[in-house]
């Protein structure tokens, strides 16, 4: 980056339980570190009963934040921020919350916990993103928005080989069913994806309780037309819970920009 350029990142989130949950099992996440220009961005939605759900989510989001601040403290205290440091520190951030909700599920009552997650991890413009389930990101400009994630479920897989066609993919109403997420296999596949920031880039996490009540379309139209983030979170909120609200929601807008 130039020096003559700085780099400015705003953030704005929000979560509601929606209009039929009595409870809202979704956590999310927006976190920036002392003495450093990494920012952390989660959304996480929990699964497996009411209080075993909102338990996965919260140690999800919990435990991330904790990983990372503890490789931030160690980049700071001299050990520096390698090429590949985000990459890896959000790789090992996954992991290890992986690990706390199995060690968790060794108590009966959560037994059958899991959740969702979504990340970005941030510095400066460097951008990496991860994610298991069906939470999803994706990256909007004014005139296009890209789903960055494929969504970690079962008719998901079936349509990838060939099980399934579209028009049966999407006729079906098992969309919920995810064969990906913390808390379903000690050894999750993780994979972290580098995502490229122009001049300005603005990311949205979001839980299925967004995506499940309003379209793409619907999305980015409201994403064209709110200037502020704070704006664009309520209004995309509201819109899911006048299209029936019938699933936790969780909104985190992050927006990158340059400046010189």
């Amino acid at each position: 980056m130039p020096e003559d350029q700085k780099i400015e990142i705003s953030y704005s989130g929000g979560t509601d339980k929606g209009r039929i949950r009595p409870q809202n099992e979704d956590s999310i996440m927006l976190c920036e570190f002392e003495h450093s220009e990494v920012k952390l961005f989660v959304v996480a939605d929990g699964v497996g009963g009411h209080e075993g759900g909102a338990m996965a989510s919260k140690l999800a989001v919990e435990s991330i934040k904790n990983t990372v601040s503890k490789a931030v403290l160690q980049a700071n205290s001299g050990g520096g921020y390698a090429e590949n440091w985000l990459s890896h520190t959000l790789e090992q951030a996954i992991v290890e919350a992986n690990q706390n909700i199995t060690d968790q599920q060794m108590q009966t009552r959560f037994s059958h916990m899991a959740t969702t997650v979504v990340a970005l991890l941030i510095k400066d413009s460097d951008v990496v993103m991860s994610y298991l389930g069906d939470s999803r990101c994706y990256q909007f400009d004014e005139r296009n928005m890209v789903q960055l994630t494929e969504d970690h479920t079962m008719l998901q897989k079936l349509l990838n080989e060939g099980e399934i066609d579209q028009q049966q993919f999407d006729a079906s109403p098992m969309h919920h069913i995810i064969n990906q997420a913390l808390g379903l296999t000690k050894h999750p596949q993780v994979i972290v994806t580098s995502l490229p920031v122009d001049d300005t880039a603005m990311f949205l996490l979001c839980s299925d309780g967004l995506t499940n009540c309003i379209t793409n379309a619907q999305i980015h139209y409201v994403l064209s037309n709110k200037n502020q983030l704070d704006d664009g979170v309520d209004e995309l909120i509201t819109r899911a819970n006048d299209n029936g609200g019938i699933d936790n929601i969780s909104v985190v807008l992050v927006k990158i920009s340059r400046k010189s």
